[in-house]
């Protein structure tokens, strides 16, 4: 199987949300058949809708994935499970951990399950900054233009805020 690179969104707003993200992150890079390229800074963002935790941190991972989507997705949702995600899924439910499988290579994929790109990727600011960060020139497989050109054009007045450096993961590809 060839490999993909697959962007993975991380969030968390209970605990100590930093060490979660970063927990999250070593978890990622232990998949079989999963490498870890590069990952964004942190972001601290206000939940949408609104959570009780409180803020989250907020960033993006760069993989290169020899899974398929839905085997990346069961791995991730593993993680999840295992750092004290609840099953419920619901948006403005806190959580620990949240791993959202982003994009991976330019496949689009609509299962009951899964579907690629994110659905509401283009719509939320704390995943398209760390996005731009990582590849402002990467394309969204289904509306044909760049993720700089999704934030720049992108309605979204949340609070978004660099809380941490690349540096945070020492595996990120950044020199610390």
């Amino acid at each position: 199987m060839m490999s993909d690179c697959a962007y993975i969104g991380i969030g968390s707003n209970l605990g100590d949300r930093i060490e979660c993200c970063q927990a999250a992150i070593r978890a990622i890079s232990e998949i079989a058949g999963v490498a870890v390229i590069r990952a964004s800074s942190l972001y601290e963002t206000a939940p949408v809708p609104p959570a009780t935790g409180g803020w989250f941190v907020n960033g993006v991972v760069l993989v290169q994935a020899e899974l398929t989507p839905g085997a990346l997705l069961l791995e991730l949702q593993r993680i999840e499970r295992s750092m004290g995600r609840a099953a419920e899924r619901a948006q403005g439910v806190d959580r620990s951990i949240d791993l959202d499988l982003l994009l991976m290579g330019s496949q689009v994929v609509e299962q009951p399950d899964l579907i690629l790109p994110h659905p509401r990727l283009h719509q939320r600011h704390f995943v398209l900054a760390p996005l731009c960060e990582l590849d402002p020139d990467l394309y969204h497989p289904v509306f044909g233009v760049t993720m700089r050109q999704l934030l720049d054009r992108l309605d979204d007045s949340s609070c978004v805020r660099l809380l941490a450096p690349a540096a945070w993961f020492a595996g990120s590809g950044e020199d610390t």
